[in-house]
């Protein structure tokens, strides 16, 4: 049963450790040359993180035109950028960024539109760490379960002998003092009797 629970637990975390979370950065409909992006890192750690930027384009009111876009950090570095025309294939850019505050700054001609998104794997970077403290935990739990398990059995068969030892030294049973409702009188019965031989 343990083996079947090593193999669940490490599979959930391998698929939360590879999701993405997606930032929309632009929308066929909602077109915004900057935007600002704040990337915390997971339990405040500072390890990069893997990320994909996506872009789609298409041209609504033109056939030609040009685009590009920047990625850059809180020191204004430049950490990813892309130009080209409207006739060029859009490839997805995909590298780590750490934790910090980004800006994406999109420039495109009139009647082009612009759709981004940036995927981030906060987990990815503790993928290892994870697989390692989920089995170290699971370790854990199946020794306390067996250890409660082995005392509850020593607890409920130390009981039940207590149980028989005293049985076993008294072999009558105690019966309840007082009088039982039998002896009771009635409303109509006097607490006094006449004398045997009167």
């Amino acid at each position: 049963m343990w083996p079947l629970a090593f193999l669940i637990i490490n599979s959930l975390w391998v698929g939360i450790s590879d999701n993405a979370a997606p930032y929309e950065i632009n929308d066929y409909e909602h077109s915004i040359e900057t935007r600002t992006v704040n990337l915390d890192g997971v339990l405040g750690q500072d390890r990069p993180m893997p990320a994909t930027f996506e872009f789609h384009f298409s041209g609504q009111t033109s056939d030609s035109g040009a685009i590009s876009w920047k990625i850059i950090d809180s020191s204004q570095q430049t950490v990813a950028e892309w130009s080209g025309t409207l006739d060029d294939k859009p490839k997805a850019w995909e590298g780590e960024l750490n934790p910090g505050n980004y800006r994406v700054e999109t420039t495109a001609d009139e009647g082009i539109l612009v759709e981004q998104i940036l995927y981030i794997q906060p987990f990815s970077s503790y993928a290892l760490e994870g697989h390692f403290a989920l089995s170290i935990l699971l370790v854990l739990v199946a020794f306390a379960e067996s250890i409660v398990r082995k005392k509850g059995k020593q607890y409920f068969s130390n009981k039940g002998s207590t149980h028989q030892q005293l049985d076993a030294k008294a072999p009558f049973k105690r019966l309840n003092t007082g009088a039982s409702d039998d002896d009771l009188l009635g409303l109509d019965e006097s607490p006094w009797r006449t004398p045997k031989g009167l």
